[in-house]
């Protein structure tokens, strides 16, 4: 798999630990939404896969939650200044949409929203006509971000809605608790497919209320972070 060159050209804060990073690609290439790239990290010899949130031309978006005291190379890729080139590997990864012409279901906690907006994002702007939705879970409102987009979409497609639960926090526009408690069988049978990426106790936790439900586990795709 070849080599590329990224520069970062924008970095800014999300949250107070949670960074949008966009690179531009020394070499265009194609990605399927869902889809990562594995940087080559130079001062700790890590490589490390990050999901890509959206396209645009040669440049990637990516968001990373910067870990200080945590293993794997979060710290030192959200530590560097805009200019810095990176090497890179990919894009892979299966985690892609089925091409199926199916009411869809995403649930995610934390950044594992990234690869669903990327899947969201590109169905939309094809006029996918099923039904969209994505369950959102974060722990505080000082942990969220991207709901701004997330509600233009909404507002621009109608097949299109999300919901955000918050595990810490009581807020009069978010629910309250975790993802699988919108698992039930009235909100389940909505949907022919499921995309769940996050946290792995979530993952499966969410695909095991699924399967206690009767779908079919061709139908669930997965992705831990």
């Amino acid at each position: 798999m070849a080599i590329n060159h990224f520069t970062l050209q924008e970095k800014k804060y999300l949250t107070q630990d949670v960074f949008e990073l966009v690179y531009e690609a020394e070499n265009d290439f194609e990605i399927f939404p869902g889809q990562f790239i594995t940087f080559l990290l130079p001062k700790t010899w890590f490589a490390r896969a990050y999901s890509v949130l959206y396209k645009d031309a040669k440049k990637i978006y990516c968001i990373i939650k910067r870990l200080e005291n945590g293993r794997g190379g979060s710290k030192e890729i959200c530590d560097y200044e805009e200019g810095v080139v990176l090497r890179g590997v990919g894009p892979t990864g299966h985690f892609i949409d089925s091409k199926k012409e199916n009411n869809k279901l995403y649930i995610a906690t934390g950044t594992g929203i990234v690869p669903l907006y990327f899947l969201v994002r590109d169905l939309l702007s094809k006029w996918f006509r099923k039904s969209l939705k994505i369950v959102l879970g974060n722990r505080t409102q000082k942990d969220l971000y991207y709901i701004e987009e997330f509600q233009n979409l909404k507002n621009q497609f109608s097949n299109f809605d999300f919901e955000v639960f918050l595990s810490r926090e009581e807020a009069s526009s978010f629910q309250k608790w975790y993802v699988w408690d919108f698992l039930v069988q009235e909100n389940i049978q909505k949907f022919e497919e499921f995309y769940i990426c996050g946290n792995p106790n979530m993952v499966d936790e969410v695909e095991s209320k699924l399967i206690q439900n009767s779908v079919s586990q061709e139908n669930i795709f997965r992705e831990k972070y």
